[in-house]
């Protein structure tokens, strides 16, 4: 009975498991409602369990569709894996390529980098995922994208983490703010303005907090925002100052709509990382990419470009 599953029906019942919505998913998969319906209840009978419970019109996977999502995950990530490597025989660079990038780097880092690497390699495709630190380290973990480059400190024993290059957060604030002529401030001053702050997650939050310790150090948030860009505005209309990285905000301080300084004592370097599952194959799209990242740190078994 199972050569009877098809790949199609398996990635039907992946993007019905993440959406948690039939209509969703099979307008995601170009395929009417009633045709996908159809797929994922022939997979049910096959596997003779149910996958989902309906609620409504909501779905959440049964036990059984829990551990049947982990396995087609696995199943599907070695055939990609598997055609991946045919394509490399031709030691060609083609095929897709997944990566997970962090607010900052997807936003102000990484286009010129992916102009340059298009350019150079017409023939591979780019699938890129924009979330917080967490949620790209947690897709990493599910086999969802091939690496990623992430802003804040990933511990997981799977995960293998090289250094990309090093970044600086600042403090921002508006061009007729009190602060405009200082390039630093003191924590007392700091500490009393209203501060707009990344959401939990974010690896700017986390790098910020690790150094300035909120339970140490009471803190005016009186906003939490998980958008770069509505940060900066909110800061320029003069609702708080921020904490961000210098590099999402080199626009802002060459016009002179935002002013930067650092805190004094403070050193509030960081470290871009890309990370990367261990002992997972390493495709030739994914070794030429990382090649023209211009890396400060060594990735075993990828030369640098």
């Amino acid at each position: 009975m199972l050569n009877q599953i098809t790949i199609h029906q398996l990635d039907l019942f992946l993007v019905a498991a993440k959406l948690k919505n039939f209509s969703r998913a099979a307008e995601q998969m170009s395929i009417s409602q009633p045709a996908f319906s159809a797929q994922i209840i022939k997979l049910e009978k096959i596997l003779g369990s149910p996958l989902f419970e309906r609620i409504g019109r909501r779905i959440e996977l049964t036990e059984a569709g829990g551990v049947f999502e982990t396995y087609t995950q696995a199943t599907l990530n070695a055939l990609r894996e598997g055609k991946q490597a045919i394509d490399d025989i031709t030691k060609n660079v083609i095929g897709k390529l997944r990566l997970g990038a962090s607010t900052t780097i997807a936003n102000y880092i990484l286009p010129d980098r992916l102009g340059g690497f298009k350019k150079k390699y017409p023939l591979a495709r780019i699938e890129m995922m924009v979330g917080n630190t967490s949620q790209i380290e947690q897709a990493l973990l599910r086999g969802e994208i091939d690496l990623g480059l992430v802003e804040g400190p990933v511990r997981n024993k799977s995960i293998s983490v090289h250094l990309f290059m090093k970044d600086e957060l600042v403090v921002i604030f508006p061009a007729g703010h009190r602060w405009k002529n200082r390039p630093t401030i003191s924590l007392d001053d700091f500490k009393k303005e209203p501060l707009i702050m990344r959401e939990r997650g974010s690896g700017t939050r986390r790098v910020f907090t690790d150094v300035i310790d909120p339970e140490k150090n009471h803190l005016n948030i009186v906003m939490e925002i998980g958008d770069t860009e509505a940060i900066k505005k909110s800061t320029r209309a003069g609702l708080g100052v921020a904490v961000m990285s210098k590099a999402a905000v080199e626009e802002e301080i060459k016009a002179k709509t935002l002013c930067a300084a650092r805190i004094e004592g403070m050193g509030m370097e960081r470290s871009l990382n890309l990370i990367i599952l261990k002992n997972r194959y390493l495709s030739n799209p994914l070794r030429a990419f990382v090649g023209t990242l211009e890396m400060k740190g060594k990735v075993p078994g990828i030369g640098q470009g």
